[in-house]
């Protein structure tokens, strides 16, 4: 490869894009040993210090794993599914959706969680229909799997609905907490409709910083807010490893009238 000093991207970044995409398009197997950094360096025409810092990397994403004497190897990485329909349900447990999908999928997860008050930014406002600088309870999660970083989300709750009630404060991260839906529903607010957006977009550098994301790893950004008819109770930013998650749905296509099923 070229390493193109006009991008202004370090040439070990430029590297480990290289070999990251070898691996994604099947190069590079799972559980195969991928070439020596000299080997690399000979083969990409770079410096073994850049290759180094670029396999550290990958290292660091989990992409590959280094075992003495032995060499560097392609990892082996699970991929966590997202429900993109029938994602929000009132059920008895009132599990939040990633608890759900995480009992489901059969791995253990781990949220860690920050909480706090602020005034209203304008975009926040405008999705909560509140004025600018009114209260709202800020709540951070970062969901992790085998201590690493998958997901991490901002959620936003005006203060004007459930100031002096039992769920004032937002849930920390202990596992079997109940969700958006039935802590609003405890409070006579139930919960309807939940809109979502979802981009594929390169991360802030603040989101890199939280899931440990190398270059050129996209995330999947989703816009949430959860709807009592017409009154949001709480909106969302949630930014997702776009390597490590996928979305699956089942869409169920009801027959025309007249129809018959064979």
């Amino acid at each position: 490869m070229t390493i193109n000093e006009a991008t202004g991207v370090a040439p070990y970044r430029q590297v480990a894009a290289a070999l990251r995409e070898d691996i994604v398009r099947g190069k590079y197997l799972i559980g195969q040993r991928i070439p020596s950094n000299r080997e690399l360096a000979d083969h990409l025409d770079v410096s073994l210090p850049t290759v180094v810092k670029a396999i550290e990397e990958l290292r660091d994403e989990g992409m590959v794993e280094t075992r003495r004497g032995r060499g560097t190897f392609v990892r082996a990485r699970q991929v966590f599914t997202r429900k993109g329909a029938a994602r929000y349900t009132r059920t008895p447990g009132g599990l939040a959706p990633n608890m759900a999908e995480a009992k489901a999928g059969g791995w253990h997860d781990t949220v860690t969680a920050e909480r706090w008050r602020e005034p209203a930014s304008e975009n926040v406002a405008e999705r909560l229909r509140i004025a600018p600088g009114d209260p709202v309870t800020v709540a951070r999660y970062l969901w992790l799997v085998a201590d690493r970083p998958i997901q991490v989300g901002t959620q936003y709750e005006p203060l004007a609905l459930t100031a002096g009630t039992p769920i004032e404060e937002p849930v920390d991260g202990t596992r079997g907490n109940p969700g958006v839906i039935s802590r609003f529903d405890s409070i006579g607010l139930h919960v309807d409709h939940v809109d979502e957006e979802t981009r594929a977009m390169m991360p802030s550098a603040e989101e890199s910083r939280l899931l440990q994301l190398g270059s050129g790893i996209p995330i999947l950004k989703v816009t949430r807010t959860h709807w009592a008819g017409d009154t949001p109770v709480e909106t969302a930013d949630i930014a997702i490893r776009g390597d490590r998650m996928s979305i699956v749905a089942r869409h169920d296509v009801p027959l025309s009238e007249g129809a018959s099923q064979s």
